[in-house]
């Protein structure tokens, strides 16, 4: 039966290399977990970000809801101009 955890591994030497290389980069149980202030720190961080891109956004919306408007108006006025021009 073939061991399917070596496929891709030309012997069996370079297998076991392979999980030496492993071993010694440590497990994730060897990383230092984060602080409860470390932690703090990133969603405060976090929720600057967002809060800037929301304030960006608004901005856009403003801006082109404006320029709706002075579309809008524009129109308007040059109907108004036709009419009068016109009489």
């Amino acid at each position: 039966m073939t061991d399917i955890r070596k496929h891709g591994f030309e012997s069996d030497a370079q297998w076991r290399e392979y999980l030496q290389e492993i071993e010694e980069t440590g497990h994730p149980a060897d990383i230092r977990p984060a602080s409860d202030r470390d932690v703090l720190d990133d969603l405060a961080a976090l929720r600057a970000e967002v809060a800037a891109v929301r304030e960006r956004m608004r901005m856009r919306y403003d801006r082109g809801h404006m320029i709706r408007w002075r579309r809008v108006v524009g129109a308007g006025v040059l109907l108004l101009l036709a009419v009068a021009a016109g009489r």
